[in-house]
């Protein structure tokens, strides 16, 4: 296959260049593909690092989520009894008041010997004292029925607001 010509210089056949060329060929190709094969690999690597990172973000997220909505629940009965404890208050508060009127006279009775016992006659100035105290209590308890509804709307805005 090598033949010796002139003054020590080697020549190839045909075959033996063709040869050599596929040669070299096959070190060039098995060079790249080793490179792709480890960039291939690197790309791998970094995606499954990219996914675990992800799962635990997401694991992170999702507990987070389920303890805030444990909190947002506990509030919320927190709340609730709260609200039911002064509903409570609030209608024994009123039962005790009507009881004690009931079991009172809003007209002092009619004296001994009055021709008509079914008519009360009253003097003005306390008639008007008495109705101007009425009125005055009346528009407290409005007063305070307007705050609790003013101070409701709050808490109910002041929840939506937490509550995406």
């Amino acid at each position: 296959m090598f033949h010796v010509k002139h003054r020590g210089f080697i020549t190839l056949q045909i075959c033996g260049y063709v040869a050599l060329g596929m040669g070299v060929a096959m070190l060039v190709l098995g060079a790249y593909a080793k490179i792709q094969t480890s960039r291939l690999d690197a790309v791998k690597a970094e995606y499954a690092s990219f996914v675990a990172q992800v799962k635990v973000l997401g694991e992170e997220a999702e507990r987070k989520a389920k303890q805030k909505e444990a909190q947002d629940k506990l509030r919320k009965e927190k709340s609730d009894a709260e609200t039911k404890t002064a509903i409570a208050g609030f209608r024994a508060t009123i039962k005790r008041l009507r009881d004690a009127d009931a079991s009172s006279r809003f007209v002092s009775p009619a004296p001994a010997g009055s021709r008509s016992p079914q008519i009360a006659c009253y003097g003005r100035e306390r008639l008007d004292q008495e109705i101007s105290g009425f009125t005055r209590e009346a528009t407290d308890i409005l007063a305070e029925l307007g705050a609790a509804a003013v101070e409701l709307n709050g808490a109910k805005e002041w929840a939506q607001s937490i509550s995406p």
